[in-house]
């Protein structure tokens, strides 16, 4: 099977369609359709619609429980604890980053730790969603066991993805980065494109380096990126999760039956303009951005680019000619309407 391209609106109106026949209470059809359409209407295609039938069979499961709504448990000062109650990863997460934003117009800055909940799909978007509301923001999640710590062979911690993120006029500044050099995303798409990734990804089952996507995906060896760096960060924003959120580390996400859920997640959001006026910042950035951009480019690099800058590039090509999807994954999602 080939490619196609579908409008934005197509693509959006069938989710929607596919989650109102599963239960899913009508804001939140929209919002989760919304999001994942929008994910690969900005190119990141392994967290939208290439995810959605996994999403549909984990509702099938009872892993994901759409009708479910996140609690607030926990107020205190600036920070806030919340149970996702197995609730849609989508909408638990865009109503922790909310609080967080709501408290840091309060105190300057907001911190909420969120326990029981799924897959939150584009990372990013919660750092799109702070920025949107004038915020800078760090958020963080873990995962079921994925990863083995360096020097291991066997899975014990997770690809945890964090995101940092900064308002911008011309174009937010987002870094969204998993804790492996390659998601389980990015190999399967790969793979489904028939690609080798361009630098090791990973291991085989003999325990050699390897750039192919599938033998990464069988061995279950996923490299960590920076190596040892990569596999010790992965395991603090971890701790920090399960504690901050005392929800399930990564060790204990693995116990649960079933696909990934019963995650944790940490959601910060920073009302800088409490230290600094908007000009001054717009100034610091935008020279950080010049400077960046008049990097001397390498043998093989057609041009710098800043964090975040494709995004825009690819949302403006996929309104204009459509969204690109495989036949296969189209397929598979219209037979669930």
């Amino acid at each position: 099977m080939g490619t196609v391209r579908l409008p934005f609106e197509e693509v959006k109106a069938c989710l929607c369609q596919v989650l109102a026949g599963r239960g899913c209470p009508e804001k939140k059809a929209e919002k989760v359709a919304h999001e994942m359409a929008r994910n690969s209407l900005e190119g990141v295609y392994t967290h939208g619609i290439n995810r959605f039938a996994r999403l549909i069979r984990n509702i099938d499961e009872g892993i994901v429980r759409p009708g479910a709504e996140p609690e607030v448990t926990v107020r205190m000062g600036a920070m806030e604890q919340v149970d996702g109650h197995l609730g849609l990863g989508i909408t638990n997460a865009w109503f922790s980053m909310e609080e967080a934003v709501k408290l840091a117009k309060s105190y300057g800055i907001g911190l909420v730790a969120l326990r029981n909940t799924n897959h939150w799909m584009r990372a990013a978007t919660y750092g799109y969603q702070a920025c949107d509301a004038g915020m800078a923001a760090v958020c963080f999640t873990n995962t079921m066991p994925n990863m083995p710590t360096w020097g291991a062979v066997d899975s014990r911690i997770g690809n945890n993805p964090l995101v940092f993120a900064f308002p911008r006029r011309e174009g937010h500044l987002i870094t969204d980065m998993a804790m492996s050099q390659f998601s389980y995303g990015a190999l399967e798409l790969a793979r489904l494109q028939g690609r080798q990734m361009a630098i090791d990804a990973g291991f085989d089952t003999a325990g050699n380096l390897t750039r192919d996507p599938d033998s990464v995906i069988k061995s279950q060896r996923i490299l960590p990126t920076g190596y040892w760096k990569g596999a010790a960060l992965s395991f603090m924003l971890d701790i920090f999760a399960g504690v901050l959120s005392d929800g399930n580390t990564v060790s204990e996400v693995g116990r649960l039956s079933g696909d990934e859920h019963g995650v944790s997640q940490v959601f910060i959001a920073v009302d800088y303009r409490n230290l600094v006026t908007q000009e001054a910042a717009e100034r610091i950035v935008e020279g950080a951005v010049k400077d960046l951009l008049a990097s001397g480019k390498a043998q093989g690099t057609d041009r710098i680019i800043y964090t975040g800058q494709l995004t825009l590039e690819c949302r403006a090509d996929n309104l204009k000619n459509g969204i690109p999807v495989d036949e296969g994954v189209w397929s598979e999602i219209s037979s669930l309407l």
